[in-house]
């Protein structure tokens, strides 16, 4: 399904924009995010069975999932 998305200015804050995915509309005073996607410089990579392991062969991104214990805990 191809469905462009536009803000509807139309909406009231909390009204359903769209009931197939039940999205529902923002004020005028949010603002859209803005990103950004630092710089990637080449330097080191691993040899390619470990990158094969870690699933990149770049160590800066290489972040293992880490479990923590919850703070109720």
């Amino acid at each position: 399904m191809n469905k462009k998305y536009e803000y509807d200015h139309s909406c009231k804050p909390g009204e359903v924009v769209d009931p197939m995915y039940k999205i529902p509309a923002m004020g005028p005073e949010f603002e859209l995010a803005k990103a950004y996607v630092p710089y990637q410089v080449m330097q080191k990579v691993y040899e390619p069975a470990k990158g094969l392991m870690r699933g990149t062969i770049f160590p800066e991104l290489y972040k293992p999932y880490v479990p923590q214990k919850k703070r109720d805990e």
